[in-house]
Parts: structure tokens; sequence; C-alpha cells
């Protein structure tokens, strides 16, 4: 490498001073400083005072990190897209990806699926939350906005048919992000390097698997012969999400919850409490995903006569 100087000085007095040309790649810091104790109760009781104020609007809006995969389909055609396009994961239409932000590669392969003609369709995720965002821009409060997403859209599907057509879906890993509506580059290594981290640290204790799932879910924890196993979806292009997934199905196994007798409302709440502490604490902020499902699984809890304590929360944090 040349030696690169420089000149510095006033009149006859004069210093050359070597510069160094050498360039140094700077790692992606990953780690906050560690927070106290009193700091991360403190976090966790802010979630919770803030899940008074999620509204069903927050809810709907989580779809777009919980709703899509195969599991939305009927069996017969789930049957027909893992026939056409093996190991699937969140399939759409190509207008519903334009809802998640996200443009059909020119090359995709086309996965027919059949819909019935003759009653209405159940409405997609990416078009409610697109909505839902236009009339939160329009300054509509969510109590409006509730209302007009049930008058506009069918959420629950339903009604028999006779005739059917074909339409066309495709996977998420035959789509692209359009420009300008992505997750900053930054934020998408970081969220890599991370989980990369994170999934080694679970292999020392658990197995780890990453693959298609079929019910419909991101992931889970189950039984193993080595002790609990860890599954998650792992889709091309969603590294903060996978991220979060991981994260919660390790607060799931770390908190014991396939031995300890816990309901599943609040199984699923001091999970998803410490994922978005575990967040937090590396530069993430899950607090809008984190809120609406813990907000769901709470009012789960209590419709069976439970709740959510301090003993919860400490275990969650």
């Amino acid at each position: 490498m040349a030696k690169k100087w420089i000149t510095k000085g006033k009149g006859e007095e004069k210093k050359h001073i070597l510069m160094d040309s050498s360039r140094t790649v700077m790692e992606i810091q990953i780690r906050n400083p560690v927070p106290s104790v009193r700091d991360l109760e403190r976090e966790a009781w802010g979630i919770l005072g803030d899940l008074s104020k999620v509204t069903s609007v927050d809810q709907l809006l989580q779809m777009k990190k919980y709703s899509g995969t195969i599991g939305d389909y009927s069996a017969f055609n789930s049957i027909l897209i893992q026939d056409q396009f093996p190991n699937p994961t969140i399939v759409r239409s190509k207008n519903e990806w334009k809802y998640f932000g996200r443009d059909v590669s020119e090359d995709a392969q086309p996965i027919s699926v059949l819909y019935p003609v003759g009653i209405a369709g159940k409405d997609g995720p990416g078009k409610v939350k697109a909505f839902i965002e236009e009339k939160r821009k329009e300054g509509l409060s969510d109590e409006a906005i509730d209302e007009l997403v049930k008058e506009k859209f069918n959420l629950q599907g339903g009604g028999s048919a006779h005739v059917f057509s074909t339409g066309t879906v495709y996977d998420i890993s035959q789509t692209s992000v359009i420009p300008g509506k992505g997750k900053p580059v930054e934020e998408d290594v970081k969220a890599t390097k991370l989980y990369g981290i994170l999934k080694r640290i679970a292999k020392e204790h658990y197995t780890v698997e990453e693959g298609s799932i079929k019910n419909g879910a991101r992931g889970y924890t189950a039984h193993s012969g080595e002790g609990q196993k860890i599954v998650v979806m792992k889709i091309p292009g969603e590294d903060v999400n996978v991220l979060h997934t991981l994260i919660h199905e390790m607060s799931h196994a770390r908190l014991e919850h396939l031995y300890r007798k816990v309901p599943r409302g609040i199984a699923e709440s001091e999970a998803e409490l410490s994922t978005y502490l575990v967040g937090a604490h590396f530069g993430f902020d899950f607090k809008d995903d984190s809120s609406a499902y813990m907000k769901g699984w709470f009012d789960n809890a209590r419709s069976q006569g439970e709740d959510f304590g301090k003993e919860n929360l400490d275990r969650g944090s």
C-alpha cells in the first residue's frame, strides 16, 4: 500500500506527517450496555401499563407479523400449494403482496389454488393492514376505524359453494421488497447477526430446527428425545420477524412452559414479555407487536379466570 504524507506549517517551519491510509471494517454493535434489574422491571411494568391502550385495530395490525402462513388455506388448497411449490411459507396473491410492500418476481411460477364462486371470500391481512394505515393517516380514531373494518371487510370467511374457480398465489420467496417500503438494511444485517448468535446459544441447550410449519404459526416449542425442541419458520427476507420468533420460543423453553402447569394465555404473555425485553436490550423495538400479542392472550386468560401477576412478571423479565 502506498504511503501518504501531508505537510503542515507556515513559512519555513514545516512538518511532514505520515498518514495511515488503511481501512478498517466496522463491526455492527448488537449489544447495548447491560440494563440493571430495576431498569428491566421498569420496562416490564411500562409495557404492561400500556396494554390498556391497545385497541382491536392494533391487534388487527399485528396480522402483518403473525398471519399469512399456509395454515390460512383450506386443507385441499394446502395440498395443492405444497404439490406445486415445495416447502411453502407465506403464500399470498400478487395484490396482497403489494399491500405488504413486495413485488412478485417476473420469473415467479404461479401457484394455482381454488376459490369459491358466489360467496364472499375472506379478506387478506395485507388489505386490512393497508386500509387501517390509510385511515390512521387521515386522522380517524381507532374506534372509528374498527367500525369501518367491521363494515368493509370479511375477516372470518365462511359459507359453502358448489362452484369453484382458479386463482394464483405466490410464496414470499418469489417476491422482493418494493424500493422505499422495506426496512433499513442495517436493521436486517443486525437482526441476521443476532439471530445467528442466539441460535448457536439455543443449540447448546435445546434441539433447534428451521423449516416450514403447517399449523399457521411462525414457531413452536415441543418435547424432543433430548429435552425441548424449538422450531422456527425461517423465511427469506424476514430477518427481524424470525429473530422475534426465535427469542419468543427460546423464552418458552427457558421458562419451561412444557413442564409447568401454566394456562396458555399466561404462558404466551410471559414469553412475549421476555421477548420484548430481550429485543429492547439489543436495540429492537418489538413494542407494537408484543403489546398486541400480549393483550390478546391477557384477554384469553381472563376469560378463563386467570390473571397475570407479579410472579409472572418476574419470570418474564
